[in-house]
């Protein structure tokens, strides 16, 4: 064998060129994919040495790599380790440099971990002055509180569905109408929010808010028959008698079986 094998080879370029861009990661892993290639391969002398003496300039370069210098100098003695590379032991390597890999992605890690439990702890917090104020009877002040957990985790998925639930069984329908309203803004497939919201304003009996959350959900979603039943209980409690055995009538005609839209009809047929 003449050359080493291409995959072998372009790994070991590879390897060489995130070291220079000063992508540590990538380097080491390249490389122990090149090595352990090497390990399960028959090369000849000279294909061995030539690869043997590039990856030794790759080793000492990676010595001399600041990012490295914990690893190789722990106890900062200024007597780095040197990594060796031994003829039938490439494996040994690899296996070291994925070590090296595995602690330099713990430790890139670590800082976002920190960030999220800081956030985290900055969300219970938040939460909890909230719990307080309500529990004190300060409406406002828990509103406040909560306003700030969403403003500031604005982007979490759901954030505003969570705290329209906890307005919603704190019974500030108002408030947890308007924060259903902007979670189907942001979010306008999340179907929990239609649901939240028309039960806010059913509460409030803001029957004609509870239509145009209804009438939303319909372009969005399509008329589904549990939609048309419940927006025939919605014009019953409003009085609109006509409105309710029309809805009713569109829920049945596609499941007639569906139970709001039936009790609709009982209760028209008894007026």
């Amino acid at each position: 064998m003449r050359f080493a094998p291409k995959d072998i080879r372009e790994n070991v370029a590879r390897a060489i060129g995130y070291l220079q861009r000063d992508e540590i990661r990538r380097a080491l892993l390249t490389m122990c994919e090149a090595l352990r290639a090497i390990s399960d391969t028959r090369l000849s002398l000279p294909v061995r040495d030539n690869l043997y003496r590039r990856i030794r300039e790759f080793l000492t370069a990676l010595e001399k790599n600041v990012a490295l210098r914990p690893l190789l100098d722990p106890g900062n003695t200024g007597k780095p380790r040197t990594l060796k590379l031994h003829a039938g032991k490439e494996a040994i390597l690899a296996t070291v440099l994925s070590g090296m890999a595995r602690i330099l992605r713990m430790e890139e890690e670590q800082p976002l971990r920190r960030e999220t439990e800081e956030q985290m702890e900055r969300k219970r917090h938040l939460l909890s002055e909230g719990l307080a104020a309500l529990r004190d009877g300060q409406s406002a002040r828990c509103l406040a509180f909560l306003r700030r957990i969403v403003e500031e985790f604005s982007d979490e998925d759901g954030i505003r569905l969570q705290v329209g639930h906890i307005l919603q069984a704190a019974g500030m329908h108002a408030e947890a109408a308007q924060m259903y309203e902007e979670a189907m803004s942001k979010h306008p497939r999340a179907a929990a929010a239609y649901t939240g919201a028309v039960s806010a304003w059913m509460e409030l009996g803001e029957y004609a808010r509870a239509e145009r959350v209804y009438k939303t959900a319909l372009r969005i979603f399509g008329g589904h028959p549990s939609t048309f039943g419940k927006m025939a209980a919605l014009y019953l409690a409003w009085g609109k008698t006509e409105d309710a055995a029309e809805a009713a009538r569109h829920a049945l005609q596609e499941d007639p079986a569906q139970s709001d839209a039936l009790k609709v009809l009982t209760a028209l047929e008894s007026l």
